[in-house]
């Protein structure tokens, strides 16, 4: 009998751990990939900053999206800020950078990815939003084998999900979580900029 329990307890943290990486999928799976009524993805969130100005906000941004967007470690040559007018609050910049899937000593997979980040400031809020989202894929790093893809043609839930909408396609799927956790970093990004968190 205590053989069985301790057995049953070993099997607890196992457990949790399979139960844990099914939750941290679910972010992944249907309707994680926002498309709007012209068909394009587009992610976007509000956040509310209470007692900031429309002008601190625009230079935390600003700030954060030059030195760590247009300026970041993954970024190429073409990344620069495209719209910059703090009168209206609109801060736009268009973004070409290496997307790691993998980044090892002896592994390095990876595509190069082109969004546009836009945020729209005013008084006490903000809201940040990636859209025009293309990956330019070169298979193993070897020239000659490339593919150029939409968003809306490889990471939607269409395309990038299996027909029961419970799991992530192999491919396609991998571009979809990755493309989420950058999204992620960079709406974070943001929302640390302004003191958020």
């Amino acid at each position: 009998m205590k053989k069985i329990i301790l057995a049953l307890l070993l099997l607890l943290p196992l457990t949790a751990a399979a139960q844990t990486k099914d939750d941290d999928m679910q972010k992944y799976l249907a309707g994680a990939v926002p498309v709007n009524a012209e068909g394009f993805v587009y992610f976007e969130k509000t956040f509310d900053v209470p007692g900031k100005s429309r002008a601190e906000l625009y230079s935390a941004l600003k700030n954060y999206v030059e030195k760590e967007v247009v300026g970041g470690s993954d970024h190429l040559e073409k990344s620069r800020i495209t719209e910059a007018d703090s009168a209206s609050g609109t801060l736009a910049a268009s973004i070409e950078e290496w997307l790691y899937f993998a980044k090892r000593a002896w592994v390095t997979h990876r595509t190069i990815f082109y969004y546009q980040l836009v945020c729209q400031v005013e008084d006490g809020r903000f809201t940040v939003s990636l859209r025009n989202l293309r990956y330019h894929y070169v298979e193993n790093d070897t020239p000659g084998v490339e593919n150029l893809y939409r968003a809306e043609d490889w990471i939607t839930d269409e395309e990038a999900l299996n027909k029961q909408k419970t799991k992530l396609t192999r491919i396609a799927g991998k571009f979809r979580r990755f493309t989420i956790d950058r999204k992620d970093a960079l709406f974070q990004g943001a929302a640390r900029a302004v003191g958020l968190e």
